[in-house]
């Protein structure tokens, strides 16, 4: 092979291997995107007038740092605390309790729910603290989980800051599979039992037309 075509034969390889290396991306594979939940929201709220009702403004409730987030929360044992891969709450967990209590009391027709703003005045206030809100694997890592949650809650006066009363709640619902959207809906139905305990709690200390 003489000169000229050895030059012609290195240059076709070093356009080869230049042309390889640019097809071959150094950036990681990107990940699938997260599935996003959110709890469901009560649909059957009728019609009404915020001056006949209680007003009640209910706070952001409070809640440890690992329940604070958007975190799918998981338990192995009770005591351990870990998160669903690949899926996450729409907003964080608070928020979620709060719109969706909000929502429940709107269906009572007896008491509404805000959120405080700069000149809110409502004549009672709640705040809701957030103890446990994951899913247990009470039975096992390959058995359905039980998803959980436990809050309590006070109620004061707005105007006299006194206490009006005190209210645990704690509810349970298994789910039907180990999968993270059957955990979701246990979690949800959880929730919704909670809302109802809670909305019929507040009725009958301060429901409108209470005696």
């Amino acid at each position: 092979m003489n000169n000229v075509n050895r030059k012609l034969a290195g240059s076709v390889l070093i356009l080869s291997v230049l042309s390889l290396s640019a097809c071959v991306s150094v950036l990681p594979e990107p990940k699938p995107a997260p599935t996003v939940y959110r709890l469901s929201i009560p649909t059957n709220a009728p019609e009404k007038t915020v001056q006949n009702t209680t007003v009640i403004n209910i706070e952001f409730p409070h809640a440890p740092r690992a329940l604070g987030g958007t975190d799918i929360v998981l338990s192995p044992d009770g005591r351990r605390l870990t998160a669903a891969g690949g899926a996450s709450w729409a907003e964080p967990v608070p928020s979620q309790i709060r719109h969706v209590l909000i929502d429940t009391l709107a269906g009572s027709g007896r008491i509404t729910g805000v959120i405080p703003k700069g000149g809110t005045r409502a004549p009672y206030r709640l705040n809701i603290e957030i103890r446990r809100f994951e899913a247990v694997f009470s039975n096992g890592e390959e058995a359905a989980p039980n998803a959980l949650v436990y809050l309590n809650l006070t109620l004061t006066d707005t105007k006299s800051r006194k206490l009006v009363g005190t209210h645990s709640v704690s509810t349970n619902v298994w789910a039907g599979a180990k999968s993270v959207s059957a955990i979701v809906e246990a979690q949800d139905g959880a929730t919704q039992k909670a809302m109802d305990d809670i909305s019929a709690w507040l009725q009958g200390l301060v429901g409108a037309g209470h005696s």
